[in-house]
């Protein structure tokens, strides 16, 4: 849909109330002005203040005298009025040189010729506004679409070449191979043509909420849809407006809905402005009561009524009550939160969160608990293979005398199991030359080794015939390929060490002999996985298992061949312990919830300041069959949950946000999507993260840093502070002016700021909140929660 142009906003503008009524106030005055411009003469309304203060005191005497003394009093009463108008001329005369200003004692100063001017003042105030307003809208406007686009910017796996490259969805053209994992949202229409177990969730196109199995019977790829299981490739046919994803969408409108903190400091102006309205009725209401009576008074006394100045005086007392109502309808204050969070917004987008909705920048300076994936978020995910044992033989450096020490046959099953069963690659970049690594970060370690074993694996992977594939799962915790090697199948397996060494029976030994996995050379296993997860390495073990049919049976990945655990190093990112530090001073608690094993988590989370003395960590299937109770216990000192899985995660999120946290979690994983959802704040990977757990998320991490997210809550605590201040400066202007004209009108005084000034400041107030929404934000960075509303 095309932008709103600028003369529509600008249009738009004028159907703001308090526009309005400054428009028809202006109206009025031009009017009267003019007419007295034409009339030539100037009426002389006499002193209204002190007729009000005459009949507001011969109206409460009244009250308390029956009719027989109404007269007597009367007389009085206008006897000592004229004794008052005689002390004021005496004072009038004796202080020549230092005139009553006119708005303090009649608030009919719009009788006077000229008046008119002040009108076009108004109506050049209002120009003004509606300008300044248009301006906003369009700017702002403007930032959401360019955020849109940003959001809307996937990067794809796609084949040119032969390399596999990522690229933008903006670069994808017709013809690219575009690769197609579990997870990935399909960036352009296009055809099947190869793949494993690939299906798509089409409900957005369709309604249908099944997923639609693809093959080469079925082989139309709609854009906009979900890949749900399985991997694959198609070549694109059609991209941008012209596929069926770009239709739907050039219809659609970009409309923001309201955060709850600009819903709720609406209301408050809503509010204050119907306050008010009130007061500018009840004084309406009580002006005209009073000049009733004067009116009332001057017919019994059969004294001559100027009725043009009587009009005027009537049209003095509207004036008031606009004034009132423009001094206390607080039209700033929704406006400041919403500079505040795209201040907010454009900031985040700087230090690599992509807020996909807007209330998470509100939302964030509230959080008191941030539960955090361990690779790539803490660590940089730069995965390196650095030691390992290998059919029988223990590696303090990798790869070392691999080659001389392994048998030919059992390095090719290793090469086999690292290659073909694996869905990464590394390419290199046209212009720096260097590597890129494309894809799951772990695999690219292993690649790099095969590398350096002087394998190749993309011939490797070339060569094989490849007839089966299960992708990697948080749940499963292992990934498994089956391929036809001759005349005999070969199911290769990795994942989880523990895991995937409980699934084997045999092992082989650096000869190629096979032989079977007994208790001792388990326990032995198991100690080198303790000490390499013990000193932070992520542990992965390879196996494999033969057959002489493609079926493996209902439970291929069982009595499988261990044949190798490999220890891999990803370091911890630099800034990660400071982060953390900041964030127990501003009093929230970091837990890392991992699919690591539980040394290799504890170890890291020591090293980053999240595991400290007299806290406890626990693995997910250890933390899963807690009751309630016993997880409401285990809660306030929990801060590693290993091995780990997304429905582990998601009971974290609710009972942490049952006991009344406010919860900030992180996923990228298609099974993180529900804890993403369930959470307070969803924070996806934008490197590492499939499109369902960003479609999930409320803010994208650009960069997958633990410090970026520390980042995100001290704007969130920015916008509450700001506006915070903005509130203390909005409402003492309308509570003060709004009391001050108020008791001036009651008293007959008129109002102390007339139209022309009241429309100054109503262009000045807007320009205020800059100074009180942008600096020092970052000397609230991390105050106590408490400190943060």
């Amino acid at each position: 849909k095309p932008p709103t142009g600028f003369l529509k906003l600008f249009f738009e503008a004028f159907k703001d109330t308090t526009v309005i009524i400054l428009t028809v106030g202006a109206i009025v005055s031009i009017g009267v002005g003019i007419a007295e411009a034409f009339i030539g003469e100037e009426s002389d309304c006499g002193d209204t203040s002190f007729q009000l203060i005459s009949n507001f005191s011969h109206c409460g005497e009244t009250l308390y005298e029956s009719y027989n003394d109404m007269v007597h009093r009367y007389e009085i009463i206008e006897a000592e009025i004229a004794h008052l108008k005689e002390l004021r001329e005496a004072f009038i005369a004796n202080n020549t040189g230092v005139p009553v200003p006119a708005n303090l004692t009649n608030p009919n100063e719009y009788s006077k010729p000229g008046t008119y001017i002040e009108g076009i003042v108004i109506v050049f105030a209002v120009l003004i506004v509606a300008f300044v307003t248009a301006g906003n809208d369009y700017s702002k406007e403007r930032q959401f679409r360019s955020l849109n686009d940003v959001k809307n910017d996937i990067r794809v796996k796609v084949v040119r070449g032969g390399d596999e490259h990522q690229v933008s969805t903006y670069e994808i053209v017709v013809g690219d191979i575009v690769v197609l994992e579990s997870g990935d949202k399909i960036p352009a229409d296009g055809i099947f043509i190869k793949g494993h177990g690939l299906a798509v969730d089409e409900s957005v196109m369709t309604g249908e909420p099944d997923a639609i199995p693809k093959k080469e019977k079925a082989p139309f790829m709609l854009s906009g849809c979900q890949i749900v299981e399985g991997m694959g490739r198609m070549i694109v046919t059609t991209v941008g407006e012209m596929s069926e994803w770009g239709k739907i969408m050039k219809e659609l409108s970009d409309d923001h809905d309201e955060t709850p903190l600009q819903q709720k400091l609406a209301t408050l102006a809503k509010n204050i402005g119907k306050a008010g309205f009130a007061v500018a009725l009840v004084t309406l209401t009580t002006l005209f009561i009073l000049w009733g009576i004067g009116i009332a008074n001057k017919t019994a006394r059969n004294d001559n009524i100027d009725w043009a100045c009587e009009v005027q005086t009537v049209v003095g007392f509207f004036i008031i009550s606009v004034t009132i109502v423009v001094v206390a309808v607080p039209e700033g204050l929704p406006l400041a939160v919403t500079i505040s969070l795209a201040y907010s917004v454009r900031k985040m987008m700087k230090d690599s969160n992509l807020v996909r909705h807007l209330v998470a920048c509100e939302t964030m300076g509230g959080a008191t608990n941030i539960c955090s994936d361990k690779t790539g978020t803490l660590t940089e995910n730069r995965m390196t293979v650095t030691e390992g044992w290998l059919a029988g033989n223990f590696y303090t450096s990798v790869p070392s005398t691999i080659k001389n020490d392994v048998d030919s046959k059992v390095l090719d099953y290793f090469i086999n199991g690292i290659a073909v069963n694996s869905t990464a690659s590394i390419g290199h970049d046209e212009v720096t030359k260097k590597p890129e690594f494309v894809g799951s970060k772990t695999e690219c370690a292993l690649l790099v080794l095969s590398d350096k074993l002087a394998y190749d694996y993309k011939k490797v992977r070339k060569d094989a015939i490849e007839l089966q594939k299960v992708p990697f799962s948080s749940d499963r915790k292992r990934m498994s390929s089956i391929v036809q090697e001759g005349d005999k199948y070969v199911l290769y397996c990795k994942g989880a060490s523990e895991m995937v060494l409980g699934l084997c029976n045999r092992m082989v030994n650096s000869a190629g002999e096979i032989g079977p996995l007994d208790a001792s050379t388990v326990k032995e296993l198991e100690a080198h996985i303790y000490r390499m997860a013990d000193s932070g390495l992520r542990t992965l073990c390879l196996a494999y298992r033969e057959n002489d049919s493609e079926d493996f049976g209902d439970d291929p990945e069982t009595d499988m061949i261990c044949l190798g655990i490999m220890g891999i190093q990803d370091p911890l990112r630099p800034e990660v312990p400071d982060a953390v530090e900041r964030c127990k001073h501003a009093g929230i608690i970091v837990r890392m919830v991992t699919g690591d094993n539980i040394l290799t988590a504890k170890s890291i989370a020591r090293e980053c300041g999240i595991f400290t003395d007299g806290g406890v960590a626990m693995t997910g299937p250890e933390f899963r069959v807690l009751s309630d109770e016993e997880k409401d216990k285990v809660l306030p000192k929990l801060q590693v949950l290993a091995r780990s899985t997304p429905t582990d995660k998601l009971i974290l999120v609710r009972r942490l946000r049952f006991l009344g946290e406010v919860v900030a979690v992180t996923g990228d994983g298609t099974n993180d999507a529900p804890a993403l959802k369930e959470a307070d704040v969803g924070m996806s990977m934008g490197i590492s993260g499939t499109e369902v757990a960003k479609e999930a998320s409320d803010v994208v991490i650009m960069d997958d840093n633990f410090s970026s997210i520390v980042k995100a809550v001290m704007w969130g605590r920015s916008v509450f502070d700001n506006v915070r201040r903005f509130l203390q400066f909005q409402l003492t202007i309308n509570i003060v002016a709004l009391a001050v004209s108020f008791a001036s009108a009651l008293l007959g005084q008129g109002t102390p700021l007339n139209a022309v000034q009241v429309s100054t400041s109503l262009l000045c107030i807007p320009l205020c909140p800059p100074f009180f929404l942008f600096p020092k934000y970052l000397s609230h960075l991390f105050r106590p929660y408490s400190c943060c509303g």
